[in-house]
C-alpha cells in the first residue's frame, strides 16, 4: 500500500471539522482515559502517527470516537475516525445492544462478566456524555403519572437486599460477579419468556434494583462506561414497570455518576429531573432525590437553590419512614449529612463541611464500611484543608481501619489523595505515621 493510501484522510478531516490542533486531540483522549481509570499519555507525536496510518490499540479509537462526538455535538462512530480496524466487531456489538429488547440487553451485559475476552474489551468502553443527555430525554418524555408497582417475588426483593448490603460492607468490587451471574441466569430468563406472558410490574422494578446495584459496583470499580451501560438498562426495566420513583432513582445515579466525571450542567440536568417525578413526592425517596438535586446545584454554583433543596430533603425525611423496608424504601440520615457536606464544599464552607460529616459518621449505620471510609477519608481531606494535620492524620487512620476491608476502587483513589496531601507533611510525627501505615498495609487483593 503507498503512503498516499496510508494517510488517515478521515482523522484528518475530523480535526479541522473540531478545529483541533493533534495536542489538543491528544490531551482529550488522555482525560477520556483517565475518566475509565486508564493511565495514557499521548501527546501530538500519537497522532501524527495516527494521521500516517497507524491503528492504537482499543479502547482508543472509541476514546477519539468520543472526543469529536462531544466537540462536534453529533455522533461520531469509531469507524469515520478511519481507525476501527473492524467495525462490525465486539465495539459495534456492545453498541448495537441499545436496540435489543431489554431481557435480552441485560442478558447480553451481565454475561459479559462470566466470559473474560469479552470482560476484558467491555471494562474498557468510553464514558458517553451524550448517552447521560438522552437518558435524561427519554425520562422527561416517557409517561408522567405516579405509578406505584406490585411487590415483586420474595426472593428478588431478598437478593436486592443482599447485594445492597453486600456492597455497603465491601464496595463494589466485591460481588459484581455474582449479581451479574443472578442476573444473567435467574432474571433475565424471566423477563424474555415465551408467548404472550410479559413480567409483572413487581419483578420488572426489582429487576431495575438489581441492574441499579450492579451499575453502582461497576462505578465504584472506576469501570465507567460500563456502569453506564447498566444504568441506562435499569432506566429501560424501570420505564417497563411503569414506576415513576424507580426511573428517578437511575437517573439519579446517572446523575451523580456524571457529575463525579466533571459533567456537571448534564449531571444537574439528570438530578432536575429526577427530583421533579410524580412518583416520589415525599418520604425517604423524595429526600434521595433531592439530596443529589443539591449537590448538582451547589457543583454548577447555584448555592442558594442548592440550600433550597437541602432543606426540602430535610422536610421530605422528617415526614415519614417510607412505604416499606430495604435499600429502595429507607434513605439514612447519615447519608443525606454525606450530601450536605458536599454541597458545603462546593460552596467553600470548610467548617461547616466538617460538622456535616461528623454528623454523618455519628448516624451511619455500623455495617456501612464503605460509607464510614469515603466519609473519614473527606473529614480528613477537609481537615487538612484547615491547617489541622494531625487531627485529619486521625481520621484517615480511622479510614485506613475501613479500607483494609474494602474492594473499592473510589476508597482507592481517597487513599491516592490520602497519600497526595500528606506528603508535604510527612515529617509530622503523625503523617509521617499514616504514610507509613498505607505503605507497609496490604489489602488481600493485593493494592499498594
Amino acid at each position: 500500500m503507498g503512503p498516499s493510501r496510508r494517510r488517515n484522510e478521515r482523522l484528518r478531516a475530523l480535526l479541522g471539522e473540531a478545529r483541533w490542533t493533534q495536542a489538543a486531540l491528544a490531551r482529550t483522549v488522555n482525560a477520556l482515559a483517565a475518566e475509565i481509570d486508564v493511565e495514557l499519555h499521548y501527546d501530538r507525536t500519537a497522532v501524527a502517527h495516527w494521521l500516517s496510518g497507524t491503528r492504537p490499540a482499543p479502547p482508543v479509537p472509541d476514546l477519539i470516537a468520543e472526543a469529536f462526538t462531544r466537540r462536534l455535538g453529533r455522533a461520531v462512530p469509531p469507524a469515520a475516525t478511519g481507525l476501527a480496524a473492524d467495525p462490525g466487531g465486539a465495539w459495534g456489538d456492545r453498541l448495537r445492544g441499545f436496540r435489543m429488547p431489554v431481557g435480552a440487553r441485560l442478558s447480553e451485559l451481565c454475561s459479559l462478566e462470566s466470559d473474560p475476552a469479552r470482560r476484558a474489551g467491555a471494562r474498557l468502553l468510553p464514558y458517553r456524555e451524550a448517552e447521560l443527555v438522552q437518558s435524561t430525554r427519554s425520562a422527561m418524555t416517557g409517561p408522567q403519572t405516579a405509578g406505584g408497582a406490585e411487590e415483586g417475588p420474595g426472593v428478588v426483593r431478598l437478593a436486592v437486599q443482599f447485594f445492597s448490603a453486600s456492597f455497603d460492607a465491601h464496595g463494589g468490587q466485591g460481588a459484581r460477579s455474582s449479581l451479574a451471574a443472578y442476573l444473567t441466569d435467574d432474571i433475565a430468563p424471566l423477563l424474555r419468556e415465551p408467548g404472550d406472558r410479559t413480567p409483572g410490574r413487581g419483578l420488572l422494578v426489582e429487576a431495575s434494583r438489581l441492574t441499579f446495584l450492579l451499575a453502582r459496583m461497576h462505578q465504584d470499580a472506576a469501570v465507567h462506561g460500563l456502569a453506564q451501560q447498566h444504568f441506562t438498562t435499569a432506566l429501560q426495566l424501570a420505564d417497563a414497570s411503569g414506576d415513576t420513583t424507580a426511573r428517578a432513582v437511575v437517573l439519579r445515579g446517572l446523575s451523580a455518576q456524571g457529575l463525579a466525571l466533571g459533567h456537571r450542567k448534564n449531571a444537574l440536568r439528570a438530578a432536575e429531573v429526577a427530583a421533579a417525578s410524580p412518583g416520589a413526592s415525599g418520604g425517604p425517596a423524595r429526600a434521595f432525590l433531592l439530596s443529589q438535586l443539591a449537590v448538582a446545584q451547589a457543583a454548577c454554583g447555584w448555592h442558594r437553590s442548592a440550600r433550597v433543596s437541602l432543606t426540602r430533603a430535610e422536610t421530605a425525611l422528617a415526614a415519614g419512614a417510607g412505604d416499606g423496608t430495604g435499600p429502595f424504601a429507607t434513605y439514612a440520615p447519615g447519608s443525606l449529612e454525606f450530601q450536605r457536606s458536599q454541597v458545603l464544599r462546593y460552596t467553600g464552607d470548610l467548617p461547616a463541611a466538617r460538622t456535616a460529616l461528623a454528623n454523618s459518621l455519628a448516624r451511619r449505620p455500623a455495617a456501612d464500611h464503605r460509607g464510614m471510609a469515603l466519609s473519614h477519608a473527606q473529614l480528613g481531606e477537609i481537615l487538612v484543608g484547615l491547617g489541622h494535620v494531625e487531627e485529619a492524620c486521625a481520621s484517615w487512620n480511622s479510614f485506613l481501619d475501613y479500607f483494609a476491608v474494602l474492594r473499592s476502587a473510589t476508597a482507592d483513589q481517597a487513599a491516592l489523595r490520602m497519600r497526595q496531601l500528606l506528603t508535604p507533611f510527612r515529617n509530622v510525627p503523625a503523617a509521617h505515621a499514616v504514610l507509613r501505615r498505607i505503605r507497609t498495609s496490604t489489602p488481600p487483593d493485593g493494592r499498594p
